[in-house]
């Protein structure tokens, strides 16, 4: 397995880094909300320069949101850089990261969709553990779940948290295979993985226990993605595998032959060799459990269990 790189548990006091290295936000009030919670908590925060900027779709020009992502990167006060949204505009960047700071000083990254992308390349670059866990702006603008806000401080700010992990109440998983296997926890907005494949930024996924989820696909999109993995050798070396709730998926038209995720599930699933559980709650689902990428994990598909063999934090 990878050698991995964990960055320092968070503590109160310490600097967090938000920044936008996607999507413009197009409402600040969200920004000084997220702001508020945080130091409300005991943290300081640093808004990264053009993180209220826009270019297009875009927070700033690819240079302005590097700029941000390196700086915060490379600035020992920051341990912990959230980003702000997703949207689109991360894979831009990631021939320009800054790697060896991350070498020199690993810190805790967190968000998810676009921000799959970032989280991917840190691993194969330098093998530092990141956080699929809230964007600060979203789920952090107001009042946040009170599950989702638990299990992200508890990964990020506890060196105790092997065993299994936490699921919310009433919310019960599918299994689609039993089975048990271990691996490195890898994966997260599907899009984003395979955008990422046979690019330098893509991680060996050999062994890994893959996540995978997505937002607004299309159910014969959700397939061919996925048949993708399959072609590329991943579905098949994986040791276990967490789909999640692949929230507003639709049909093309009502003539398409995939008209729900149960024909998708049924056409690409066959031949996988470890356990696979379904409706895992993480990414673009409102009430989400923090996901470490990185960590060795175990998939029990009978007992429909997820657990950490190691912290995510030192």
């Amino acid at each position: 397995m990878k050698s991995i790189l964990r960055p320092r548990a968070l503590r109160r006091g310490d600097v967090v880094g938000l920044v936008a290295p996607a999507g413009a936000l197009w409402q600040p009030e969200r920004v000084e909300g997220c702001v508020r919670y945080l130091e409300g908590l005991g943290y300081r925060v640093e808004v990264g320069t053009h993180a209220l900027g826009h270019d297009g779709a875009f927070s700033g020009t690819d240079e302005d949101r590097l700029s941000d992502l390196n700086g915060m990167l490379r600035d020992p006060r920051v341990r912990a850089i959230m980003a702000l949204r997703g949207g689109y505009g991360t894979p831009r960047l990631l021939d320009r990261i800054d790697y060896s700071a991350v070498r020199r000083d690993p810190k805790i990254v967190v968000g998810y969709s676009d921000i799959t992308a970032l989280q991917l390349a840190l691993f194969r670059k330098t093998g530092l553990v990141s956080f699929s866990g809230p964007l600060a702006a979203v789920e952090f603008a107001s009042t946040p779940d009170p599950e989702t806000e638990e299990s992200f401080w508890r990964l990020v700010t506890s060196r105790r948290t092997r065993g299994r992990l936490p699921l919310p109440e009433n919310h019960p998983l599918q299994t689609r295979q039993v089975g048990v296997g271990e691996g490195p926890l890898l994966g997260g907005c599907l899009s984003l993985v395979v955008a990422l494949l046979g690019t330098p930024f893509s991680p060996n996924y050999s062994g890994a226990v893959l996540a995978l989820e997505d937002v607004h696909e299309q159910f014969h999109r959700v397939d061919r993605m996925l048949t993708q993995l399959r072609l590329a050798g991943i579905m098949g070396r994986a040791s276990g595998l967490l789909l999640g709730q692949f929230t507003h998926t639709s049909a093309a038209d009502p003539a398409h032959p995939f008209h729900d995720l149960e024909a998708v599930w049924q056409s690409v699933l066959k031949g996988i060799p470890g356990p696979v559980l379904a409706q895992f709650p993480y990414g673009h689902v409102p009430r989400k459990v923090t996901l470490p990428w990185g960590i060795p994990v175990r998939v029990d598909g009978k007992k429909q269990t997820v657990s950490l063999l190691e912290a995510a934090v030192v």
